[in-house]
């Protein structure tokens, strides 16, 4: 079984089967846990109160019925798991440099997915594109997550066959966030990829964003996907371009003028999902399509390293 598994999984591009071994050493996870530890603590059990118990875990209610102190008694969770949480829409399939938004998407998956089997992490996801959402249940098993990454590869070869039916999708971020915790039972490392191409209300995003960390004592990311392009455009002139999400063509002149308001448009949203993400402690990162993924990793783990307390 083994065999087989490795023989399919050898057909999907070179740098997803790298393993990753030099994000798996101590550099990064430490000696026994991986990068994305959690901090939750799960509830066990009620007991009485010793004296020298913390009073913040007092059960007032059970202790009224009763009587006399009772105290909630917690442990630390030890197995956290990680999921990636993935909003598809038709702006990821566009790309000017070395790979498509979904592409990039797709390596950072193969990442992740590596790092979480050699530290025996339980990683699972849930893939929202065109109303619709699947969910992956999470698991050690590499040959079950491979299913995510040839969810992805397959979305990605149907799409060179037919560009027109992967028009149109729109973001549906924050539906997504919205429902997570219906998914989401227990404490959880949280990893949202989306390339916020169309959000229409950043109050929602943060209150979605807010309900996700507060709620379970969850650890969140934030990795939005990102095309040089659009921050910095390099065509000029006159230009027929189509809107990914309406499907509608229109000629336009790009003077300087308009593409530096453009430009200031989009660092600026940039900005302010990063600006929602700090105010709520959460890790934010802006992926270039373009960028080298070993740097990336790099910068990753000295935001993480620098955000501990």
């Amino acid at each position: 079984m083994k065999e087989n598994f490795i023989s399919k999984f050898s057909k999907l591009p070179k740098y997803i089967l790298k393993l990753t071994k030099k994000y798996s050493n101590r550099l990064i996870f430490g000696q026994n846990r991986s990068i994305f530890k959690g901090s939750g603590i799960e509830f066990v059990d009620i007991r009485e109160y010793v004296e020298g118990d913390d009073p913040r875990y007092i059960d007032w209610n059970v202790s009224a019925r009763m009587n006399q102190l009772f105290v909630r008694n917690f442990q630390e969770e030890r197995e956290i798991p990680i999921y990636s949480i993935m909003d598809l829409d038709s702006s990821l399939f566009f790309g000017t440099k070395k790979k498509t938004k979904i592409e990039l998407l797709e390596e950072l998956i193969a990442t992740i997915i590596n790092i979480s089997t050699s530290l025996s992490e339980r990683f699972g996801a849930i893939i929202s594109f065109k109303d619709e959402m699947a969910f992956f249940r999470p698991s050690k098993n590499f040959s079950q997550n491979y299913k995510i990454i040839n969810f992805l590869h397959n979305l990605i070869e149907d799409f060179q066959k037919n560009k027109e039916k992967y028009l149109g999708a729109q973001s549906n971020i924050e539906k997504l966030l919205k429902t997570i915790n219906q998914y989401i039972k227990r404490t959880s490392i949280i990893i949202i990829f989306s390339s916020f191409a169309d959000v229409k209300n950043y109050e929602n995003i943060e209150k979605y964003l807010r309900t996700i960390k507060k709620i379970k004592n969850n650890e969140v990311y934030v990795f939005k996907l990102t095309d040089i392009s659009e921050i910095n455009p390099t065509i000029n002139g006159m230009i027929n371009i189509m809107d990914p999400f309406t499907k509608k063509t229109r000629f336009i002149e790009l003077t300087p003028k308009i593409l530096e308001e453009f430009k200031k448009q989009a660092i600026a949203k940039i900005n302010k999902i990063e600006e929602i993400c700090k105010k709520n402690n959460i890790i934010f990162m802006n992926f270039f399509t373009n960028e080298d993924m070993d740097k990336k990793i790099l910068e990753f783990l000295k935001k993480k390293m620098f955000s501990k307390k």
